[in-house]
């Protein structure tokens, strides 16, 4: 496995996905008074999904970071819009040096997207994390499948506020999770 981890770059602007007033129209609340909670569900829901499917819901910048150079490196995130660019750490305390794009290509039409590289620098193996792949990642308009899982998401949260519920919840067939399954990314490196 090469990817470790991966970085946001900016926040993420959630509204973008869904308006509050979209849902307070689905939970059908006519005051202001908890928009700033409806607010925080949202982000909550967002993530859900985001972290769920290995996706983004808006498009925008992140890091992945690697520990070593494979032939081919599995983008754990998508969709893949584009890579900016592949940086690795030659030695401890270095400047990261920027791997030329001729050194490399993208297909970022598959999911999960890759990245084949022709040759591979030496990179400093004490680092947990030598290389750091900056890549466009996100939807510029989420699928409404999508929205509509946070919609239920928030709905949920919405009306649960407690960690613990005494009546017994049951699962919506063919609710969230169905929702989602069409757009989760799994990788297999």
């Amino acid at each position: 496995m090469a990817i470790v981890s991966v970085q946001n770059t900016e926040t993420p602007d959630f509204s973008t996905v869904i308006s509050t007033a979209d849902l307070k129209a689905h939970l059908r609340v006519t005051h202001s008074d908890e928009d700033s909670i409806i607010n925080s569900y949202r982000t909550a829901a967002c993530q859900f999904v985001e972290n769920y499917c290995n996706t983004r819901l808006t498009d925008h910048t992140v890091n992945f970071y690697a520990n070593y150079f494979s032939s081919v490196i599995e983008l754990t995130l998508a969709p893949c819009i584009r890579v900016n660019n592949v940086k690795y750490s030659t030695a401890k305390g270095a400047a990261l040096t920027t791997l030329s794009s001729t050194q490399y290509y993208t297909e970022t039409n598959r999911n999960p997207a890759v990245i084949k590289f022709m040759t591979a620098p030496s990179v400093n193996t004490d680092d947990i994390a030598p290389i750091v792949i900056n890549a466009d990642i996100g939807y510029s308009t989420a699928p409404e499948a999508l929205v509509q899982a946070v919609r239920f998401l928030v709905s949920h949260y919405y009306e649960n506020r407690q960690a613990a519920e005494v009546a017994k919840i049951k699962e919506v067939p063919i609710g969230v999770f169905s929702l989602m399954e069409a757009y989760r990314t799994i990788s297999f490196k």
